[in-house]
């Protein structure tokens, strides 16, 4: 093989396998792979033979014996004819890059052979049984467009060397080509290839020891191949990550492989936690609840009770708690039991919350607590204490009623001396009015302090659930007309008795 030869492969392979530096993100990016079949056809080409043996033209082989039988001749002649030859077919490979751009850049390489049909001089021809040999590579360029979902016209033109061989003599020449064609994709990898080129070389010399001949070289061929892609060809309705849901559409295109999505592309969510059901471990979280990346509901405080449900979220650790999240000496303030009013008769609201209540102290079984009440500041210390610990009393009366063991329970009134806010203010006053569940211990040899539920209610008559509490007279009290309010006393009765209602009606929420 001469230099020549050497040189344009290296430069066909380092041409086509440099463009790996170019690779993009774009999925229609990267290499690939052709075989093609070519019918050529050699242009007729005009000639030059000059001999330099003493025997003239007959001692040349090839076209010699046929020009010596023409012209004649003797050493230092010359003579110009045409060639004309057969179409053949020839075969090759390509090996190329497509760009992220329309462009791609190929190494091709092809090889053919076409008889010789007649040589003609001086108006005389005469046939041959010799043949020209091709072997060609070229770096080519061509340029894709689009026509269609599956179709890609395209143009461009090619550079390399190729060489020619005609009996004993042969000659590397420099070869350009100029081609267009359609390739069509049978699959995203698998594409047709069908078109033309058009290829002039340089006139090749042909030099022996007894003469040179040179000759033109030209050529046209059609050729259909098949192209095998490295990547995937888009084309179509393009679905990147394979969920059924066209890339226009798709809110979520990078969906992993398999799994399930709704209309927009976006992996189900069925608990509507926005943790997508194959990444969610608990795929029933109740609506609302505030979830880990796994889609569990939170346990800030890991006590196995969830926030949501956590009327404790602050537990200390290794604390044994109720279902409600509330361990010894912890409490909660019953929001939204309340009374009727001028009396510890529960309101209806009241009942329903309890009723809650009721099913948490049933669910945790050997926890003792103690439920208070507590008033305001307005009244007397006398009036308040009696009726915040009637109004415990009641509540304790009605967990009973609802499945709560009487001995588990404990019922206090602590009047106004435990306030959690002002009593200077209708807010402050309104907060300090108030039931608590406070839990004692979990029945494991807790020392607790002795009930008070065996006590009478400090009106020394027994509790009716549906009749009205009537409020003692202090004995140091002056008697004055009974007031609006049923927990406090107020030098503004009216006032007062607003500020109660108010809180009666409107409280309805329980931190429980």
């Amino acid at each position: 093989m001469s230099k020549q030869w050497k040189s344009a492969l290296a430069a066909g392979v380092i041409l086509a396998s440099a463009t790996g530096a170019a690779m993009a993100e774009d999925k229609e990016t990267g290499f690939y792979l052709g075989g093609n079949v070519f019918y050529n056809q050699v242009f007729d080409a005009d000639g030059k033979i000059t001999t330099d043996t003493a025997g003239g033209f007959a001692a040349i082989p090839v076209l010699g014996g046929i020009l010596d039988g023409l012209l004649g001749g003797s050493a230092g002649s010359s003579a110009n004819f045409e060639t004309s030859y057969d179409n053949d077919t020839a075969y090759g490979f390509s090996f190329g890059y497509k760009f992220e751009s329309p462009y791609r850049l190929e190494f091709e390489y092809r090889q053919g052979e076409n008889d010789l049909d007649k040589v003609t001089t001086g108006g005389v021809s005469t046939t041959s049984d010799d043949s020209l040999e091709v072997t060609s590579m070229m770096g080519n360029l061509w340029y894709d467009f689009s026509a269609g979902e599956r179709l890609r016209p395209y143009i461009g033109f090619g550079l390399g060397m190729a060489n020619l061989d005609i009996g004993d003599a042969d000659d590397d020449v420099t070869i350009g080509q100029l081609g267009a064609g359609i390739t069509y994709f049978l699959t995203p990898r698998l594409a047709l290839d069908a078109g033309y080129r058009y290829s002039v070389a340089q006139d090749a010399t042909f030099k022996t020891n007894l003469s040179e001949q040179e000759t033109e070289y030209s050529a046209q061929s059609v050729q259909l191949g098949l192209r095998f892609n490295f990547f995937e060809a888009q084309y179509g309705v393009k679905d990147t990550d394979g969920d059924g849901v066209s890339d226009e559409m798709d809110e979520c295109p990078a969906t992993p492989r398999g799994v399930q999505v709704d209309s927009v592309g976006c992996p189900l969510d069925g608990d509507n936690d926005g943790v997508a059901d194959y990444l969610d471990q608990c795929p029933n979280t109740p609506a609302g609840a505030k979830v880990n990346a796994s889609g569990c509901p939170l346990d800030s405080d890991n006590d196995g009770v969830v926030d949501a449900d956590d009327a404790c979220p602050d537990t200390p650790a290794g604390q044994a708690v109720m279902s409600n999240g509330c361990a010894k000496d912890q409490a909660v303030i019953l929001r939204g039991v309340n009374f009727e009013l001028n009396s510890a008769q529960l309101t209806m609201n009241a009942e329903t919350i309890l009723n809650g209540v009721a099913e948490t102290l049933v669910s945790s079984p050997g926890f003792e607590v103690e439920l208070q009440g507590h008033t305001d500041s307005t009244g007397s210390d006398s009036y308040n204490m009696n009726l915040s610990q009637n109004r415990a009393k009641s509540v304790k009366n009605y967990l009973v009623s609802g499945g709560v063991e009487a001995n588990r329970l404990t019922a206090r009134g602590y009047g106004e001396e435990q306030p959690i806010a002002s009593n200077e203010t209708k807010d402050g006053r309104a907060q300090n009015r108030r039931v608590e569940l406070k839990v004692l211990g979990d029945g494991s040899g807790v020392s607790v302090e002795p009930m008070m539920d065996d006590e009478p209610m400090l009106d020394e008559e027994p509790m009716l659930d549906e009749e009205p509490m009537v409020e003692p007279m202090a004995e140091d009290e002056v008697e004055t007309p009974a007031p609006a309010a049923d927990d406090f006393m107020s030098d503004e009765p009216e006032a007062a008795a607003e500020d109660e209602y108010e809180y009666e009606s409107s409280d309805d929420e329980m931190d429980y």
